[in-house]
């Protein structure tokens, strides 16, 4: 998620949560976004984490890393948000019968998040309209 418009950039689906899985979605983020400078990745210390080969690709891409401490989840409370709206608006509401369901379900949801879901912080517009208007601002 980048935080200044709440926009998802980059998610995967794995059945575990390993420094592979973890990689490849920072990589596609990274990537749909035009490979920008000056990030910051913030994530919880699991050990995909805080492993070797994840600090040596944040590294290369000249990425800072910032890890919550353990026991505070406020530290990553945006990203915390968006998983408990994206449950209560999408996974508990509907059945999967197969991980494609799932997938195309997620898809949607995350099309449907970014492109029309207004956003509280962002003055009740979606994350690409906030994006939009804020480069449209910028050329003016």
């Amino acid at each position: 998620m980048d935080l200044f418009s709440r926009m998802i950039v980059g998610y995967t689906l794995s059945d575990k949560a390993d420094t592979a899985f973890v990689a490849e979605t920072v990589e596609a983020a990274f990537h749909s976004r035009g490979k920008p400078k000056d990030l910051m990745f913030h994530s919880d210390s699991g050990i995909q984490y805080t492993s070797k080969e994840f600090f040596r690709l944040l590294k290369s891409k000249d990425i800072t890393q910032s890890v919550s401490r353990p026991g505070t989840p406020l530290d990553n409370a945006v990203a915390e948000s968006f998983f408990a709206t994206f449950k209560k608006e999408e996974l508990y509401h509907r059945e999967y019968h197969s991980y494609e369901e799932l997938k195309k379900g997620i898809d949607e949801y995350i099309l449907f998040y970014n492109q029309v879901r207004p956003h509280k912080k962002l003055k009740y517009v979606s994350p690409c309209e906030f994006e939009e208007a804020y480069y449209k601002n910028l050329q003016s």
